[in-house]
């Protein structure tokens, strides 16, 4: 009896070992979050056009009837490409300052079933070391909305209004956010300090979408601002939602607007690479 029950207390332990064996040897592959650095390639020659619609101020409502007529194109140009075959004598935009990897993004969109078509050169390069992406962007309503001036003598506000803004991060990952811009500023005739932060936030996975018939495996990220004074949020909001693909860029986007003029929706129709 007792080599019985000692022989079923050794089959017992090593059914055990066996099933604890098999746990330890079990893995969990590991999520890849990685983004690819090229998810933007700004290429000299490349040309985007996109259909959509205009959306009411910052928010993601469509104008009506705006889909019938909404043509936009993006190409993209040389950052030493003479001025005046860009914009003629009326271009005024900064350079992207001798920036490794500039270029110009000429975006150009109907603005009615007639016409006509609303030129804006917008400066952009990526940092050869980091990655990050970055665009010039124009900060004039956010002046204007709350009086930031240099001084309380000021009878115009600042004058700096064009800014590089980081629009991607790739090093970062899936899931994680990086801070975009930040700045305080003064408000006059208070004094009080304002500050902007713009901070983006990338999907926590990789989402296909199907835009016009074609279907790009993508890298979603959400653009969104805080204005703060002291404690208090002043407002705050999403300010551009993209998505983009690797070797290609922005296939769907949400450019969000303001009081002054429309936000942007577009879907990528098509491109000439």
């Amino acid at each position: 009896m007792k080599k019985n029950l000692s022989f079923l207390s050794a089959i017992v332990m090593v059914t055990l070992l066996m099933f604890t064996g098999c746990k330890e040897d079990e893995t969990t592959a590991p999520v890849d979050t990685s983004i690819p650095s090229d998810v933007f390639p700004l290429t000299a020659g490349r040309q985007f056009v996109y259909n959509g619609w205009f959306t009411n101020a910052d928010t993601e409502t469509p104008i009506p009837n705006t889909n019938l007529f909404y043509r936009t194109s993006w190409t993209v140009l040389k950052a030493d490409t003479p001025l005046v075959k860009v914009f003629g004598p009326l271009y005024i935009a900064a350079k992207s300052e001798g920036k490794t990897s500039s270029a110009l993004v000429l975006d150009s969109t109907l603005t009615s079933p007639t016409g006509p078509y609303k030129l804006t050169p917008v400066a952009a390069y990526q940092n050869p070391t980091t990655n990050d992406y970055y665009y010039m962007t124009n900060l004039g309503y956010f002046y204007r909305s709350l009086a930031i001036k240099t001084s309380s003598t000021d009878t115009t506000y600042r004058n700096d209004s064009l800014r590089f803004i980081k629009l991607a991060s790739p090093s970062v990952g899936l899931g994680a956010s990086f801070v975009c811009f930040e700045e305080t500023f003064t408000t006059y005739p208070s004094g009080s300090q304002i500050k902007l932060k713009i901070t983006g936030t990338w999907g926590g996975s990789t989402e296909n979408v199907t835009v016009n018939g074609t279907t790009y495996t993508t890298y979603p990220i959400v653009i969104a601002r805080a204005v703060t004074s002291g404690t208090n949020t002043l407002s705050s909001g999403v300010t551009a939602k993209i998505w983009l693909a690797k070797g290609i860029g922005p296939v769907k986007m949400f450019l969000a607007g303001d009081p002054e003029t429309p936000g942007n929706y577009r879907e990528l129709k098509s491109k000439n690479f």
